[in-house]
């Protein structure tokens, strides 16, 4: 863990279920210590669905009323770019199953970035998870304890380059 970590937490709150953000940002915290940026994109439905989730651990809920398909990968998308251009963080995670982030993961490593996807378990396919330079699959768990709620990572690390 690296105190001077600057950390941004990108989340995806429509693609993931209300415990898995859970265990992202446990899990972010015992591995940075702090996270700095804390945004979930979502519809309305869903901020209203996870509001005491983004209040315990200080998400700031970023409303997308949809106007279209994918309005809301589009909105952390360009927050993601904006993040890296003007706050120059060390690391962004964008927390979602959907593998239309490959593409961003891509550009925010050019930006300087350590690109780290936490996904849900058996949701994330295909090859998405090579783009980033890590990747965690957590599992989905119904109801856990407060007190037992931990991440249970599945690690997969992009290719050395050639």
């Amino acid at each position: 863990m690296n105190d001077d970590t600057r950390v941004a937490l990108l989340i995806d709150a429509d693609n993931l279920s209300g415990d898995v953000i859970e265990q992202a940002m446990q899990h972010l915290l015992k591995l940075y210590g702090s996270v700095h940026f804390r945004r979930a994109y979502s519809s309305p439905q869903k901020v209203t669905e996870h509001t005491d989730l983004f209040k315990r651990y200080a998400i700031r809920p970023m409303v997308n009323v949809p106007t279209g398909k994918n309005s809301t990968d589009i909105a952390l998308a360009v927050d993601a770019i904006d993040l890296a251009i003007c706050e120059t963080p060390d690391v962004v995670v964008i927390a979602s199953s959907d593998s239309d982030y490959a593409p961003l993961a891509q550009r925010l490593r050019e930006k300087g970035c350590r690109v780290l996807g936490i996904g849900q378990a058996g949701k994330t396919g295909g090859e998405a998870p090579l783009a980033y330079d890590e990747f965690i699959d957590l599992a989905h768990r119904k109801a856990p304890p407060r007190e037992m709620a931990r991440p249970a990572p599945v690690t997969r690390s992009a290719p050395a380059p050639r």
